[in-house]
């Protein structure tokens, strides 16, 4: 006799002994298990069956990169499923919403085969959609589109095994195949995109409508736009960090990427003793250790390292990416981050660090702005710290900021301390400052380290409260929110490990800190973009750049000022940013106006 069996893919438990963080995938692979949806479907005729309904799109490229076979699904007024297969350039005319699955890569799509475009503010997103509704993150392996087994993430394929019990095959068992196999795949996309969207519609947070997908077509504009290298400094700043590199190595004693003869010289040659290991149980020789030891060798390692980033990872990326005109375009991803921050690649601008080796920063000189512009900057002053206030509904702190005080001050002159110590502890209260950190920190005993924990949370109160109630939701939910309702599942609570609770604590703090800031960034990059079509270039964390005619900068630069703040208020708490004017990205930095 035979039975029919259902194979569930996941993790083998003894996968969460090296990964802790897995349990909470492994967990709700178990207590959900995957709801069979009724994907059949009947394949239509014409394109034109499909207007005044919603529709879910999906594109395939040729074997030439270009537009070939693609589809849309819908569900008719007899409540069936209905895919229109097609292939190249047609016209659509969009009845209603056009929804689709990592949209960009098929607006991007149909862009370049020239086809026309549905509106920007009817298109949805059901990667989007999964990342708002907690279900997960994109990274490196999970791209969004085919060929992806990942058991978690935003990948079509997973979220259709997972949310829907369709098994679809993967872009590279039908690649080489014949048109049917592929025309019949293409569809299986579409529908499942279609089926999604019908489950997740009622689901959704309000910030989906609100901020996540206004700001897809902001970030796609700004992508378009790109920013301006100066070729001539970035080739003479690449032939600088070559020299550098090759005299740094030849007075090394040892190659700075083996950790293995960092790791003896670290802790045989200098006999330090380890307090900080590797997930194999060997001493770390990570950048946090090494940067608390006073050695020239290490400091030398520490100096290649950060030279070679700036060549391997910034320069030569950017020489490598630069178009005809001068300008990269880079992509910025809204789906990346468990915070809610946004986040670029091919090639990475959020990631331009400030220099670490004491010479003056060069990497924001390669950006320049076009002939006759100039770079307005918009910073966000103090941001996180200002939410923090505001979220913990201080009042002592609140003050402060009202008055155009000094909160570092603040602090450093009731702990009796310098303002520098006192900046430092109260961003580390930002990710739940402990006795342990702070003595970690400054170098203090444990015991006055907590006289001056006990002495903060005497000054501010609802801090301590804050914390509080955030780590009891960390233990008790498993999940936390920020301000505007943005979900963040904390896996590593589902541990029993010591360590990587403490992290889940500390991730419940910051969350709602960090990623309240971001939120705030993207309503003002959303008002900025549809309402005043503001020519935005980049965005960085809290940190806008605007490429502006010279004789108009002044004047856009002060109506900035004055305008941002106007746009979200938390608990009665505005946002002021700094701004500055500069040929250069690192000039506009340097130049401080109005403030």
């Amino acid at each position: 006799m035979k039975h029919k069996v259902n194979i569930w893919p996941m993790y083998h438990p003894a996968a969460a002994l090296h990964q802790p963080r897995l349990w909470a995938v492994m967990l709700q692979d178990w207590e959900f298990r995957p709801e069979h949806v009724n994907h059949n479907f009947i394949v239509g005729n014409k394109l034109s069956d499909s207007y005044g309904f919603d529709v879910a799109l999906d594109t395939e490229n040729d074997a030439s990169g270009n537009l070939g076979q693609w589809s849309v699904a819908y569900r008719n007024q007899n409540g069936d499923i209905i895919v229109i297969p097609q292939e190249g350039k047609q016209i659509i005319q969009y009845g209603g919403d056009v929804v689709m699955h990592n949209a960009k890569w098929d607006i991007r799509v149909l862009e370049r085969a020239g086809m026309n475009l549905p509106s920007p503010l009817r298109v949805q997103d059901t990667m989007i959609a999964s990342y708002c509704l907690g279900m997960g993150r994109q990274d490196t392996k999970d791209t969004g589109r085919s060929g992806d087994h990942m058991v978690g993430g935003l990948g079509l394929k997973y979220l259709a095994r997972r949310h829907l019990g369709m098994e679809m095959r993967t872009w590279k068992e039908v690649e080489h195949g014949t048109d049917q196999e592929i025309t019949e795949y293409n569809a299986n996309d579409s529908v499942a995109t279609y089926l999604l969207w019908e489950k997740w519609n009622p689901q959704l947070p309000q910030h989906y409508w609100d901020i996540d997908m206004p700001l897809l077509n902001v970030l796609m504009t700004m992508e378009n736009r790109g920013i301006m290298v100066d070729p001539n400094f970035l080739q003479e700043y690449a032939t600088y960090l070559s020299n550098e590199l090759d005299e740094l190595k030849q007075d090394l004693p040892l190659n700075p990427y083996s950790p293995d003869q960092v790791a003896k010289y670290v802790y045989e040659t200098l006999s330090i003793q380890p307090t900080k290991f590797t997930g194999t149980g060997k001493p770390s020789v990570d950048k946090e250790i090494l940067e608390t030891i006073d050695d020239p060798i290490v400091k030398q390692i520490l100096k290649y390292k950060e030279f070679y980033k700036e060549k391997d990872t910034y320069v030569d990326n950017y020489i490598s990416r630069m178009g005809v005109d001068n300008r990269i375009h880079c992509e910025f991803k809204q789906t990346s981050t468990a915070t809610g921050r946004l986040s670029s690649a091919n090639p990475n601008l959020q990631n331009v660090s400030e220099d670490k080796t004491g010479r003056p920063s060069q990497l924001k000189a390669l950006f320049i702005a076009q002939p006759d512009c100039v770079f307005v900057r918009v910073d966000y002053k103090q941001l996180e710290l200002r939410v923090f206030a505001a979220v913990a509904n201080e009042e002592k702190l609140l003050e402060v900021f009202r008055k155009g005080g000094d909160p570092h001050q603040e602090t450093a002159d009731f702990l009796g301390v310098s303002r520098s110590i006192g900046k430092n502890i109260n961003f580390l209260m930002l990710y739940g400052g402990t006795p342990w950190r702070i003595s970690q920190e400054f170098h203090v005993p444990i015991d006055q380290a907590k006289q001056m924990l006990a002495r903060y949370y005497g000054a501010y109160p609802n801090i301590k409260k804050y914390h509080t109630q955030q780590i009891e939701k960390a233990h008790n939910d498993k999940v936390v929110y920020n301000w505007f309702g943005r979900k963040r599942r904390l896996d590593s609570m589902f541990s029993d490990d010591w360590r990587i609770i403490k992290e889940g604590e500390r991730e419940a703090i910051n969350t709602d800190i960090q990623g309240t800031s971001a939120e705030i960034v993207k309503r003002a990059m959303i008002r900025l973009h549809y309402d005043h079509h503001a020519p935005m270039l980049i965005q960085v964390h809290d940190e806008l750049l605007f490429e502006i005619p010279k004789n108009e900068a002044t004047d856009y630069a002060r109506w900035l000022y004055e305008y941002l703040p106007t746009l979200t208020t938390i608990n009665g708490v505005s946002f002021d940013v700094d701004v500055g004017i500069g040929k250069t990205w690192a000039d506009a930095k340097k130049e401080e106006l109005f403030g």
